[in-house]
């Protein structure tokens, strides 16, 4: 039992304890919270096209699973939007996951894209039925092209493949871009679209003082 005398020794013994627990305990809590190319499956909360988002643009998309973070949202923002609006057109859309959002902070993140789902529950295709292909390099451009019709898949890495899979790859190496390319009007995710990632966490930047 401890006897608090005019020194006050100890009540600063006990709250020197309480600090050293609280310690421990929040490394173990960071600890537990590093995430090391998890898979993540998210939902859009929101509808994402080409014609009506524009760069910069921030969009949030709901945790589905790990049951850990499920309920917790994943910030995106948008680098590029560009609708042709023909059908013999072409069309562009590229974006990267940024922050998973957490009640005390946000964890940086880097999170690349696995497979996708529309609203309807289709896999590897938008709204519209276009066939979504993928491919990606982990910390430089991923590079998905989106097809006109079934099977018609146009697109890869850039400086990789030919004739019409030329060009395909959108931007520039900024942390993992998800790039989206379709030869036609519009690309489009309805909210409920589903996206399948494997999430990396990242150091958090630190405030430097002057």
């Amino acid at each position: 039992m401890l006897r608090f005398g005019p020194s006050g020794n100890n009540a600063r013994f006990a709250l020197l304890l309480v600090t050293i627990a609280g310690t421990v305990l929040l490394c173990a809590v960071l600890k537990a919270q590093e995430i090391k190319d998890q898979k993540f499956m998210v939902k859009t909360l929101s509808p994402l096209s080409a014609s009506t988002n524009q760069k910069g643009d921030v969009f949030t998309l709901e945790v589905l699973e790990p049951g850990e973070f499920k309920g917790k949202m994943i910030e995106a923002e948008v680098l590029k939007a560009k609708a042709s609006g023909k059908v013999k057109g072409k069309s562009e859309l590229s974006f990267k996951f940024r922050s998973l959002v957490l009640p005390d902070r946000q964890i940086p993140i880097e999170a690349d894209l696995v497979g996708v789902s529309n609203s309807k529950g289709v896999q590897n295709v938008d709204e519209e039925g276009h066939v979504i292909g993928k491919s990606s390099k982990k910390r430089d451009v991923a590079t998905t092209a989106v097809a006109t019709g079934l099977g018609a898949l146009i697109g890869g890495l850039a400086g990789g493949g030919s004739g019409a899979a030329k060009g395909a790859a959108i931007g520039a190496a900024i942390g993992l871009t998800i790039a989206f390319s379709t030869k036609g009007e519009d690309i489009e995710f309805a909210p409920g679209s589903v996206f399948e990632l494997r999430v990396t966490s990242q150091p958090e930047k630190q405030e430097t003082s002057k």
